[in-house]
């Protein structure tokens, strides 16, 4: 199915009838849902609801997401300039006020309720389009994009090399895709965090966040400290029970907490964690047939290519 620009402003609800496969998909709030209104993303929605702004640039006044989302992409503001992205896993919008800022059209796609956190934090702004909807059933045209992007969501789906695979789909020849997974790191498999998710991801999401904040509370500024031992600072840290914060000097110490805290909930409530390594990652992307690819480590594993041109469409530009 095909989303057609041009719906009326003042149409928030309804429905969306696909006479092809004989379904129809409720429009709420102005966002097409072509999800179940339950489903494993259920976590995030709810994370996202009490950490809406804990990572915006425009909330916290700073250019940690401005910064990080062009050196993930390698593409610069004028790059992005009237251009068509698809932004796959949202969230409450961190990097699609990025894209939109750049002066990019934004397709702007989540599966949890996430989508109504990105709604209420980036407003009706005319070049967003959001969508609920599955990375392994996209409701688009294949070939509509110039960029695809997903950063923070391949490995929280069940199956992270299924859900890159479903992405150059998406592209024009040209077209790019950026997109990031987390490495396999030891304490994420036997550190306290892992005992801890074998209890919290069988509670509802609501319960284990609860636990998280309460641990963060409690043990951030012992985190602190251990972080500033010289040499194994960040090993120490890994030894309690909570995420370490990111290391952002400019970060208020409030942010810093609430980072913490966000971090901390994610890893107890997100029911899946496919880590990938570097070379595992680079092998997906020419899978997917991708050319140009890259893939750096960058806190996260960072993976690029670019959709190759057919023959024929080259032979048109020469002529």
């Amino acid at each position: 199915m095909q989303i057609e620009d041009g719906t009326p402003e003042d149409v928030r609800g309804g429905w969306l009838d696909c006479w092809r496969c004989v379904v129809r998909y409720p429009l709420v709030n102005g966002i097409p849902r072509f999800a179940p209104v339950n489903n494993y993303a259920d976590s995030f929605g709810a994370l996202w609801d009490t950490f809406r702004h804990a990572l915006l640039d425009s909330a916290l006044g700073t250019h940690h997401s401005r910064d990080r989302f062009h050196r993930m992409t390698g593409w610069s503001a004028a790059d992005l300039k009237d251009r068509w992205l698809l932004e796959i896993g949202c969230g409450s919008g961190r990097f699609t006020e990025i894209a939109l800022q750049s002066g990019a059209h934004v397709v702007a796609v989540d599966y949890s309720s996430a989508i109504d956190v990105c709604q209420r934090n980036l407003g009706d702004h005319p070049r967003l389009h959001l969508v609920q909807a599955d990375v392994f059933s996209l409701p688009f045209r294949a070939e509509l994009f110039d960029g695809v992007y997903g950063f923070g969501v391949l490995h929280r789906t069940p199956d992270a090399h299924r859900a890159l695979m479903a992405l150059p789909a998406q592209l024009r020849e040209g077209g790019q895709l950026a997109i990031d997974i987390a490495p396999p790191r030891w304490f994420r498999q036997i550190g306290p965090t892992a005992w801890l998710r074998w209890f919290t991801t069988r509670m509802p999401p609501t319960r284990a966040m609860a636990i998280g904040q309460t641990l963060v509370n409690a043990l951030f500024p012992v985190q602190l400290a251990l972080g500033k031992v010289p040499g194994i600072g960040r090993r120490l840290q890994r030894l309690l029970p909570i995420a370490p914060p990111d290391a952002l000097e400019t970060c208020t110490p409030d942010a810093l907490r609430d980072r913490a805290r966000l971090a901390m909930c994610d890893r107890l409530t997100a029911p899946h964690h496919q880590p990938c390594r570097l070379a595992t990652l680079v092998q997906w992307l020419q899978e997917a047939g991708l050319e140009k690819t890259v893939a750096v480590r960058d806190g996260l594993i960072v993976g690029r290519g670019v959709k190759p041109r057919s023959s024929k469409h080259d032979a048109v530009r020469a002529a």
